[in-house]
């Protein structure tokens, strides 16, 4: 585009016409630059609404962990007591088992996605009223048991945070002359609560502290060998 100005040069000389040429952007370059710059900041947008997104589903995930490795703790920690007896190798000297923790609401029972046992908390060799103990799964809640008359269940978990979705307990025995050792394995799942796809499982075998004799062949072993 020209534009043309006059120069003054005085009286004495003629005015001349001077082209000077100037650059600058058209309307469509105009128009092209800002489309652009809009899908830029679209694509940019879009980047940091799907890292916000993974963002959040990994604080999910890392929720559901976190809470259902807590349960398995828990769990772990007291079903390695199960029918545990204050010195036992004194009570459980003699073939038979004869003590409060081998039979009764003491012994170890596995009922569906339920399990309860016994565990002498004060070494006493009585089974007190808060030594009944065992897990449950209610309304999507993982329950501890913590009194043998009447039943008291209390929660260890919330749906509202952690939904449980599954519990399951295998009983591993292994006869050792008179004496049998035994290991529970528990398998358990959980899933965010408002999204069924945010699932996680965990699985954790534990050795039971004491070992229990042979006769009578422990009913949570199954048949005997």
């Amino acid at each position: 585009m020209m534009r043309y100005r006059k120069v003054f040069c005085g009286r004495s000389q003629a005015c001349v016409c001077a082209a000077r040429a100037q650059k600058g952007e058209t309307l469509v370059g105009l128009l092209v630059g800002l489309s652009v710059g809009l899908l830029v900041l679209a694509a940019g947008s879009q980047m940091l609404a799907t890292y916000l997104q993974e963002h959040r589903l990994a604080l999910q995930d890392s929720h559901v962990h976190h809470d259902l490795r807590s349960a398995l703790d828990t769990i772990a920690r007291e079903l390695r007591q199960a029918q545990s007896l204050g010195q036992a190798w004194r009570g459980r000297a003699k073939a038979h088992c004869a003590d409060a923790f081998c039979t009764g609401q003491a012994d170890l029972l596995l009922q569906g996605q339920r399990i309860s046992f016994g565990q002498d908390r004060n070494s006493n060799g009585l089974l007190d009223n808060n030594e009944c103990s065992g897990f449950r799964l209610k309304d999507h809640e993982l329950q501890i048991r913590t009194s043998c008359t009447p039943e008291v269940w209390t929660d260890l978990t919330d749906a509202g945070s952690l939904k449980m979705t599954s519990l399951a307990w295998q009983v591993l025995c292994e006869k050792r002359g008179r004496w049998v050792a035994r290991w529970v394995t528990v398998q358990m799942s959980a899933q965010w609560p408002r999204d069924a796809s945010r699932t996680q499982s965990l699985s954790q075998t534990v050795s039971l502290r004491n070992d229990v004799p042979a006769s009578p062949w422990p009913a949570a072993c199954g048949a005997a060998p």
